[in-house]
C-alpha cells in the first residue's frame, strides 16, 4: 500500500511539475503571465508530442536507411 501511494504520488508531482515548465516556456516566449499561460499547456503538449513522433519517426527511417546499408555491404564482402 505505501509503495502504491509513493508512486501515486511521485507520478503526480511528474504532470504537475511538467505542465508548470510547460506554462512558463510559454510565459517566456509569449510575455504572458505564468497563470494565463496555463491556458495553452494543452495545446503546447500536443504540439510537443507532435514534434516528438517526427523526429522517433526520422530516427527510425535513418536507422533502417544506414542497416540496409550495412547489409549491402556485408553481402558484397561475403561475394
Amino acid at each position: 500500500m505505501g509503495t502504491l501511494r509513493s508512486v501515486l504520488l511521485l507520478t503526480t508531482g511528474a504532470v504537475i511539475g511538467g505542465a508548470v515548465f510547460i506554462a512558463y516556456r510559454v510565459s517566456q516566449e509569449t510575455g504572458k503571465p505564468l497563470l494565463e499561460a496555463f491556458a495553452d499547456v494543452p495545446g503546447e503538449m500536443q504540439r510537443l508530442t507532435e514534434d516528438l513522433k517526427e523526429r522517433v519517426c526520422a530516427a527510425i527511417e535513418r536507422g533502417r536507411e544506414v542497416y540496409l546499408q550495412k547489409q549491402e555491404e556485408i553481402d558484397e564482402q561475403l561475394r
